[in-house]
């Protein structure tokens, strides 16, 4: 009797940290999604080409979370991106490059999280458009972000919890730059932005606003979006058209859209407007119009449907006496996915791009019109381009 009475005791003084430990956990997560690309033009010749990430990109990360009593939780999430082609870290380098950030969290009012993060349209508006959900459909050169090819530095951001089918998410990102130094000082690169959506059965829709100002000064890389340069390593590409990568005194993106289920399908609808100024004066403007459907054949099998009409706006462009120019651009894409597992599943996507309207793209010291899909990795040499995107990709 007293040996069972001793092996219990021990039983109980073994499980007793593991209980005090029970209102807190940490999770170790991540995906890993590689595959093979082919484009029919880059740059005037076809390419095959082993690739990473071109439905969910890579990454490995940590979240957790401890109860602080009275519907009051700590949160944090650090989280990397990398490249399982070669092995090398995604977002210009960095260690927690997709996210890094702490916060507190209270039941039926929302979570205030501080550090690297998500701009809100990426919350809560990215959904309604086909780029949010397969990243094949990318609008040209992402830029509305709704692929979220940037993060937000020095955020703080709040999100609600979602009441009476309406959620709130809010941002402000700080240039840590002191008032009266270089550039804009206090102003040099930072962000805000806010976003909303709403849900009852079938019917969801929402939008938002973001505002990124001086978004690419070198006065500032420390700020709240990446350098002046998307090749130097950075993760902005506010200005991927017109032979401009710096210079971005203001960029402004709006979004609205819509999203209703009947059945096994799924049909959508998304717009958004960027407008982006020059320190020259010139400034361009992109309003993308998104129509996607998704067709879940199967629980394993689901079908997509994408496409994007996209309007451009240049004016007073340098080297050209203030040319106004008007590019254009229709894209189509067609997915299949297929889970082999709860974890593990297998796609495929085509993708046809045509340019049309104006010149779009600076060659030398003229304008071109050139298609570019956004995941195919180089510009086409004439104003058509066709990608077919496959790859695996497995979570854990």
């Amino acid at each position: 009797m007293k040996r069972v009475a001793l092996t219990s005791a021990a039983g109980l003084l073994a499980i007793a940290p593991l209980a005090a430990q029970a209102e807190s956990s940490v999770t170790l997560y991540g995906l890993v999604d590689a595959g093979i690309t082919y484009t029919n033009n880059q740059k005037g010749a076809s390419n095959f080409q082993q690739t990473s990430g071109k439905l969910s990109g890579s990454r490995w990360g940590l979240k957790g979370n401890e109860d602080l009593g009275d519907g009051w939780k700590a949160v944090f999430t650090i989280e990397g991106g990398f490249r399982p082609n070669d092995g090398t870290l995604a977002q210009g380098g960095r260690e927690f490059g997709r996210q890094a950030f702490v916060g507190v969290q209270k039941t039926g009012i929302g979570t205030l999280t501080l550090g690297r993060q998500y701009e809100p349209l990426a919350d809560l508006a990215a959904q309604y458009a086909g780029s949010g959900f397969w990243s094949p459909s990318t609008h040209i050169g992402d830029n509305d972000n709704l692929n979220q090819t940037f993060r937000v530095n020095n955020a703080v951001k709040f999100r609600s919890d979602t009441i009476a089918g309406f959620t709130v998410d809010g941002l402000y990102a700080f240039s840590n730059q002191a008032s009266g130094g270089s550039g804009t000082g206090f102003g040099n690169n930072r962000a805000w932005g806010i976003s909303a959506n709403y849900v009852n059965g079938p019917l969801s829709i929402g939008g938002g606003y973001v505002v990124l100002n001086h978004p690419d000064t070198t006065s500032n890389t420390s700020g709240a979006v990446g350098g002046a340069s998307t090749t130097s390593g950075d993760d902005y590409s506010g200005a991927l058209f017109y032979g401009l990568n710096g210079g971005v005194v203001r960029q402004q993106i709006a979004v609205a859209g819509t999203n209703y289920a009947f059945g096994r399908a799924t049909v959508g609808f998304a717009w958004s407007h960027t407008q982006l100024d020059y320190s020259d004066g010139s400034s361009r403007k992109f309003n993308n119009y998104d129509l996607n459907a998704r067709y879940l054949f199967t629980p394993a099998l689901t079908l997509i449907g994408v496409y994007t009409y996209t309007d451009g706006r240049a004016t007073n462009l340098p080297g050209t006496s203030g040319a106004n120019l008007k590019p254009r651009w229709h894209q189509f894409t067609l997915g299949v996915d297929y889970a082999l597992s709860k974890r593990t599943d297998v796609y495929l996507s085509g993708v046809y791009q045509l340019a049309v309207g104006d010149a779009s793209t600076r060659v030398g010291s003229g304008y071109r019109t050139i298609a570019a899909i956004a995941d195919a990795g180089t510009a086409s040499s004439t104003n058509r381009q066709v990608a077919v995107l496959s790859g695996l990709r497995v979570k854990f």
